[in-house]
């Protein structure tokens, strides 16, 4: 049996003036965690170490020869993994333990739990790889007895983004769709699946989330007899933007076949999968009071009936150039008119699959709809097509500005006690941003598309 006593680390300058506590076991040793071996002249100086190490929970000591100690800190506990903690003649086992009646401001307690929880202070923390929108994860999180993670102190956020480093391997690769995480980022401005987990997307007059054999998977369906779709208005049409959807034409098909657009006077963009057997994408640069300036009207390719392709339209504002692109392959091109500057006008939404000053409307499928703030390549556009690695620069926690713009909340109500905002946020680009991702890069908060689908932070109160 092996001896079990208490050791207590009293307030230091580099802590903060917090104090910490440690529980010794002689004899054991935690393996298979270590994840930084350090030497000193005693424990002490280790465990302010641990302390101050994130996701450090215990550490392993050995005393050398001559007197000074080796210490590994462990990236886990004998809480979250006992059968690990083995016998080692020689060694102590210290593990972080809490301290009755401290509060987290005086004292530093953290450990970690089965199933990749961790606690910090009175707060259940836990990283969620699967992707969610925010609705979506925040209705997991209240599922299991938690809500999205509120973060009131600093090293709350400093916790948090540690966590977050476990998921930059899977967005780091070169190639695939991955690598676009370095290309765009954060400048997915709009995302829609299309596939029924949408919140802010409106059907009407019988437009439906409908499996499609080839895929055996839902996307939304349009059956030319008046059912269309909306999507909250996103202002992109003054800046280079890349506009891009999966498609696929029933017989007999409609013409014209509009994919995105809003075309109602005074009209401002329309992108369409066939008009006169053609893709076509057409905005317009109206004056303040609507009136009409100049345009870009570009078309090209033939689209496929009955298979499913990739149709993008690409405007380069410093180039003063318009693309259309098919399945990744240049199909059109046009120089805007000297001078090119759209107007945004403050519509409310845009219509998917309606030519609204006609009430035309398509017959096809549609999924996967996807609006940049980048003038991407053909095959930047190609690597875009897998639903399952959408780009995405940070993971979900739980402040946002839903109930009223610019005054931000916890999801319990709670006003914002410690901010860590990324420079210049939040911007509420394109008036479209109320809810907050922590960046991946940096730990820092960043408001983004309610919409987007980004793994997610969890809490459950100790």
């Amino acid at each position: 049996m092996h001896l079990i006593t208490t050791l207590f680390y009293l307030p230091l300058v580099a802590a903060g003036c917090r104090t910490v506590k440690f529980i010794k076991e002689e004899g054991v040793a935690l393996q298979n965690h270590v994840i930084k071996t350090v030497s000193d002249s005693k424990p002490i100086s280790c465990g302010w170490q641990c302390a101050d190490t994130p996701l450090c929970f215990s550490m392993n000591v050995r005393r050398l020869p001559n007197g000074r100690v080796t210490c590994e800190l462990n990236n886990s506990s004998k809480t979250a993994d006992q059968q690990n903690l083995i016998l080692s003649p020689g060694s102590q086992y210290h593990q972080l333990a809490e301290i009755e009646r401290c509060t987290a401001d005086q004292c530093i307690y953290k450990d970690a739990l089965p199933d990749d929880w961790y606690r910090v202070g009175s707060k259940l923390f836990k990283l969620f790889h699967d992707r969610k929108t925010w609705g979506q994860a925040r209705q997991f999180c209240q599922s299991i007895g938690g809500d999205l993670l509120s973060i009131n102190r600093e090293d709350e956020n400093k916790f948090a983004f540690q966590l977050l480093n476990q998921i930059k391997p899977n967005i780091a690769g070169t190639s695939g769709v991955n690598s676009l995480f370095f290309i765009i980022g954060k400048d997915v401005i709009g995302h829609w699946f299309l596939d029924g987990t949408d919140v802010d997307v409106s059907l009407f007059n019988g437009a439906r989330y409908k499996e499609e054999s080839s895929r055996s998977a839902k996307a939304l369906y349009l059956d030319g007899q008046f059912a269309y779709a909306t999507t909250p208005a996103v202002n992109f049409l003054s800046i280079s933007f890349t506009l891009v959807s999966w498609v696929k034409l029933e017989d007999p098909v409609r013409s014209p076949s509009t994919i995105y657009g809003y075309w109602k006077n005074p009209n401002l963009f329309r992108f369409t999968a066939f008009l006169g057997d053609k893709l076509q994408f057409e905005f317009q640069n109206r004056d303040a009071q609507g009136g009409f300036q100049d345009k870009i009207d570009i078309r090209g390719g033939n689209p496929n009936k009955e298979i499913w392709f990739n149709a993008a339209a690409v405007w380069d504002k410093t180039m003063n150039k318009a693309y259309l692109y098919l399945n990744g392959r240049e199909v059109g091109t046009s120089d805007g008119p000297s001078g090119f500057d759209p107007t945004e006008f403050k519509y409310t939404f845009y219509d998917i699959g309606l030519k609204r000053d006609g009430n035309h409307t398509m017959k096809g499928y549609l999924r996967n709809l996807m609006i940049v703030r980048s003038a991407l390549t053909g095959e930047e556009i190609l690597r875009m097509k897998d639903l399952n690695n959408e780009a995405f620069a940070g993971a979900w926690i739980g402040l946002n500005d839903l109930r009223t713009e610019g005054d931000y909340h916890w999801p319990d109500g709670s006003q914002v006690t410690y901010e860590k905002w990324h420079p210049n946020e939040p911007n509420n680009a394109y008036e479209y941003q109320n809810c907050v991702q922590m960046r991946i890069s940096d730990g820092t908060w960043d408001d983004a598309s309610c919409g987007k689908r980004l793994p997610f932070l969890c809490e459950k109160k100790h």
